[in-house]
């Protein structure tokens, strides 16, 4: 996928001749309509970047989210949002474990979640990293479309076990409540 990122900047003057950039006249006209053909351009690129999730605007996330009737958290950011947005569009796809796997790799990272199907039992549950812990609801609603009406699913945050504060010395957590210690990304 092209990135459209890119920003030009647009220097009408640059393409005026030597002696017509002699021409006090020619030269203010090329600085009136510089700052227009910019804008211009820039509205082009816009375009082209809401084509992809990943590239949107506010403008072209906010036109997918009316389309699929999803309405945004006031606490939710652009990239919460365009999440939101890929979570919805990845629903369509019939789901195995590895695809359920990849999905959620997609929205926590690789190591961002800890998956545990019992087949026998028929549940599912997908404990996630607290540093991606803003994806516990998003995760929580796809999981609510996508999986089968007979399996039942829980999502939780994958707390700090003593493995991970035990290297830690007392001073250098000594800010921290115990409840920090467990729920907070370690420093």
């Amino acid at each position: 996928m092209k990135n459209f990122n890119t920003v030009r900047e647009i220097d009408q003057e640059q393409y005026l001749t030597e002696e017509l950039k002699k021409l006090r006249e020619m030269v203010a006209i090329m600085a009136a309509e510089t700052p227009v053909v910019q804008e211009i351009w820039d509205a082009c690129e816009d375009c082209m970047n809401d084509q992809f999730i990943s590239e949107a605007t506010e403008y072209g996330v906010a036109r997918r989210e009316k389309m699929l009737h999803i309405t945004p958290f006031t606490s939710d950011t652009l990239d919460d949002r365009k999440l939101r947005l890929q979570s919805r569009y990845n629903e369509n796809i019939p789901y195995t474990r590895k695809s359920l796997a990849r999905l959620l790799a997609s929205l926590c990272g690789e190591n961002g979640y800890k998956l545990t199907i019992t087949t026998a039992t028929f549940t599912v549950n997908v404990k996630v990293a607290l540093n991606v812990k803003k994806q516990e609801s998003i995760i929580a609603e796809t999981l609510e479309r996508i999986l089968p009406y007979n399996m039942v699913f829980s999502v939780e945050l994958l707390y700090n076990t003593w493995e991970k504060v035990a290297p830690y010395t007392w001073d250098a957590v000594s800010g921290l409540t115990w409840k920090d210690l467990k729920e907070e990304v370690l420093p």
